[in-house]
């Protein structure tokens, strides 16, 4: 019975000034109310630690703060999980003691990986700003999901092979989701529901963009392993520099490829042309910063690279069903 009653997760620390501090993460980690606020005290610095939802399903954690020391806390997992962790602010290193390995997440990224019963350590440094997403769903609700998505893979891109675990860059379609879960709307039940319908979302556009899209093996361009790494390296190149991509001739340069390569197995890999994914990827952005700074609209459009007003309102209405400007006033009420 005693078992029965532990933390599913618990936070602990030797330094007894910083117990409040646990005590707020084991609160966020382990009640089931989705309504948790921890403000961190002064003295220890600023931020934040915040349950956006919780429940049997899922426990979405926000955890935005900034310590005027280095802390050092040590967390024990009970239960296996799932864990997914968005990296929105400075770098954060963990320790595994039962391993003797380090695990990193850097600024910008993502990571999602399975983890059953372990220990790990975490040095928050001081003054910097650490801001983290992290979710957990059980791995038995998890795996049921993985199998049906499997055998989509499969039929999908006569494929077997499905690797979704590991570290991912943070795209903007996966930005606009963490920022409508981070500013929902809505309280209760109906919050409950508006979470868990984005929480289904970003694993969907996660698995789209790092699954699917791996797993499918083109037919007509064969592709080499290097092929496809530099492929999954110009992606990046291009999501860095949305607002001014380099021209094709100098991305294939840059990645290793020829130019007919560069097109053609990017278009294979990725579903569409490299200039509809800077397009669609430009508007994901223009979302993003409608949603979260509230620029005005041509501020937006010059930011994603847009120097005709027109020819942005134009592409934001054909994507989104809607004119930027009245976007924006939606954010604003």
């Amino acid at each position: 019975m005693a078992g029965s009653m532990a933390k599913q997760y618990e936070v602990n620390s030797s330094a007894p000034d910083v117990s409040c501090v646990c005590e707020g993460f084991n609160r966020a980690y382990n009640e089931g109310c989705g309504a948790y606020s921890f403000q961190i005290p002064q003295e220890l610095g600023s931020g934040h630690l915040k349950q956006l939802s919780g429940g049997r399903n899922a426990r979405v954690m926000d955890f935005d703060i900034r310590l005027a020391r280095q802390v050092e806390l040590n967390g024990v997992s009970r239960v296996p999980h799932l864990d997914m962790l968005f990296c929105l602010g400075d770098d954060v290193y963990w320790e595994l003691p039962q391993t003797g390995k380090e695990f990193a997440i850097l600024s910008g990224e993502g990571y999602i990986g399975a983890c059953r019963e372990n220990v790990k350590r975490c040095v928050y440094p001081a003054r910097c700003d650490i801001h983290l997403i992290e979710i957990k769903m059980p791995l038995e609700k998890i795996n049921d999901f993985l199998g049906e998505i499997q055998e989509g893979c499969h039929f999908y891109c006569h494929s077997s092979k499905m690797e979704p675990f590991g570290k991912f860059r943070i795209t903007p379609s996966i930005q606009v989701i963490l920022q409508q879960m981070l500013k929902c709307p809505y309280q209760a039940s109906l919050k409950r529901l508006y979470m868990e319908g984005k929480l289904l979302e970003l694993v969907a556009v996660y698995l789209n963009e790092t699954v699917y899209q791996t797993a499918k093996i083109p037919q007509s361009l064969p592709l080499s392993s290097d092929d496809v790494k530099s492929l999954y390296r110009a992606k990046e190149i291009l999501d860095e520099n949305l607002a001014q991509p380099l021209p094709l001739s100098r991305l294939a340069k840059r990645v290793c490829l020829n130019e007919y390569k560069l097109k053609k197995g990017f278009k294979e890999l990725f579903g569409v042309p490299v200039y509809t994914y800077v397009l669609d990827q430009r508007l994901e952005l223009a979302r993003l910063l409608l949603e979260e700074k509230k620029l005005r609209v041509s501020d937006v459009a010059g930011l994603v690279g847009y120097g005709n007003m027109s020819h942005f309102a134009a592409a934001f209405r054909k994507k989104y069903g809607i004119n930027p400007s009245d976007y924006l006033k939606n954010v604003n009420a």
